[in-house]
């Protein structure tokens, strides 16, 4: 198939992936110069009218979701040769399974940054009545988006289950018959009972234990497995790992319930509990959450770390995130000097210059280079504000058009399977009409991508003069503060005894500043 023009729309560039039901081939799509995914059914599946209801309701269902983390469907339709074939973005990066076999375990920062976005998505997809059943390390793509690295992907909702308002078993899926992969796998999914979006839960659960240590809960033959999912209560974290936080252990073990009335309820609620967690990736702009009470599953380990039932607030978090300078000593910051430690250090410095300015005032060059640093702290925060407001706009603008862009492919993928549908065969009037309107929402779809290549254009041609401010305000920033830090040193000097407290106090500082400017590239 490769060089092939699938539909008169593709252009086959190379197989990407092979499995029991087809292959997944990477494609160029000729209009818009894009490169896809496109998922082509094996013959033998197509055939299979179960198989192939299945997939065209995958279609459907995946592409009502319009998130950031799940990949986007855009059309659907069948070859010449009858198979069908499912298109949609192509993620270009590593699963989560492959960085696991190379980092061993992540980080507590990235390992909370991957789950915050998992949460995200499986809540989407949950309030669209779409649950995936089938969550896995190898369902997970990392990839980098406008330099932001690991951003997730959701792959393979081919495991979907369409939830209708009555919440009745699928009519496709027999009894007795088990989708999934065993290491993820809910208790209840193992019963015969209906199917749960909490088994999404309980699987991100088993995910982030395999994130945080390296391997899931359980391991070893399917069904010792499965019989684990449904006896055994899982190992904490804790013990094993103490760099693992308290909090985010009884996030696990909650997870991990057997009974999913025990769990976290929905992908909100996980949300709400991992952005309390010491360590969450502070995000640009926008309020977190909220608040979440979290009570620890009766009889697990994660007892030991809370009593009955733990609550985080906000304020004790970030107490406990971002220990301030001073309560840690400005001589102990020099090893991780974080962005929030060296404002911290900086605002020690000011408020030393202008308590020196208030104990002897008239001192106009000290007023004078505290007026300058102000200067430069209001720009930054300014260009700090106005590069966040930059990504959200890429952000939105990216995220809008291709929503647009999905609802157009789809509604020709349906028109082009109406116009090939044989039984009956749709008149000549009808055809034309059929064609008419294809034509229509193809030159709708090629307006959309042109204009979103001249908005982000735009938008990067921005990027790139805010950088090169910024650039240029760090390196009056730095100067700043070296000039703060010696025209102080001099005037305390020249002071002597009589500045008493400030001396001592300015010592300590002195020693943080100077370690910051040396990191920085800049001595005083």
């Amino acid at each position: 198939m490769i060089g092939e023009i699938l539909d008169g729309t593709y252009r086959v560039v190379q197989l990407i992936g092979e499995g029991a039901t087809g292959e997944v081939y990477l494609v160029e799509h000729i209009h818009i110069g894009r490169h896809e995914a496109i998922k082509v059914l094996r013959p033998e599946v197509a055939a299979d009218a179960r198989l192939a209801s299945r997939f065209r309701r995958e279609a459907r269902a995946i592409n009502r979701l319009r998130h950031p983390n799940i990949i986007s469907i855009y059309d659907f339709g069948r070859l010449p040769d009858g198979r069908l074939y499912l298109t949609m973005e192509h993620a270009a990066g590593e699963t989560l399974d492959v960085v696991l076999r190379a980092a061993g375990r992540l980080d507590v920062v990235r390992s909370l940054n991957i789950l915050h976005q998992l949460a995200s998505a499986i809540e989407h997809a949950h309030a669209h009545g779409v649950v995936h059943r089938d969550l896995k390390p190898h369902n997970l793509v990392l990839v980098e988006d406008r330099g932001r690295p690991d951003v997730l992907k959701i792959l393979d909702f081919g495991l979907a289950k369409v939830l209708n308002p009555g919440g009745e078993r699928d009519e496709l899926t027999l009894r007795g018959e088990i989708f999934g992969t065993a290491e993820y796998m809910a208790p209840e999914r193992l019963g015969s009972g209906p199917d749960d979006p909490r088994s999404d839960l309980y699987a991100i659960g088993c995910i982030a234990f395999e994130i945080l240590t390296g391997k899931p809960p359980f391991t070893g033959p399917r069904a010792l497995v499965m019989a684990s999912h449904m006896q055994t209560p899982a190992p904490a974290l804790g013990r094993a790992f103490p760099g693992v936080p308290g909090m985010l252990d009884v996030i696990v073990q909650q997870l991990l319930a057997k009974e999913p009335a025990a769990r976290l309820q929905s992908g909100k609620h996980l949300m709400m509990a991992l952005e309390q967690v010491p360590g969450f990736p502070k995000r640009r702009g926008g309020p977190r959450t909220g608040a979440l009470s979290i009570a620890p599953p009766m009889g697990s380990a994660a007892a030991d770390l809370a009593a009955g039932r733990v609550e985080i607030h906000d304020e004790v978090t970030l107490q406990d995130r971002n220990r301030a300078p001073k309560q840690i000593g400005y001589a102990d910051t020099a090893a991780a000097h974080t962005e929030e430690v060296r404002d911290e250090i900086c605002a020690a410095l000011v408020e030393l210059a202008e308590e020196t300015i208030d104990l002897h005032p008239g001192d106009a060059a000290l007023a004078l280079v505290v007026v300058v640093v102000e200067h430069c702290r209001a720009d930054r925060a300014r260009f700090v504000s106005e590069r966040a407001q930059l990504e959200e706009r890429q952000s939105t603008a990216v995220q809008s058009v291709r929503e647009r862009e999905g609802s157009f492919r789809f509604a020709i993928a349906e028109l082009r399977f109406e116009r090939q549908r044989k039984d009956p065969p749709p008149t000549l009037e009808a055809a034309v009409d059929l064609d008419f309107q294809i034509a229509q929402l193809d030159r709708r779809v090629r307006e959309l991508t042109l204009g979103l290549g001249h908005e982000l254009a735009a938008l990067d041609e921005r990027g790139i003069e805010l950088a090169a401010a910024e650039h240029d305000n760090e390196a009056q920033w730095l100067d700043a503060h070296r000039r703060l830090r010696v025209t102080l040193a001099d005037r305390l000097g020249i002071l002597g005894d009589t500045a008493g407290e400030l001396a001592s106090k300015f010592a300590v500082v002195a020693a943080a500043v100077d370690d910051m400017l040396d990191s920085s590239g800049s001595n005083p």
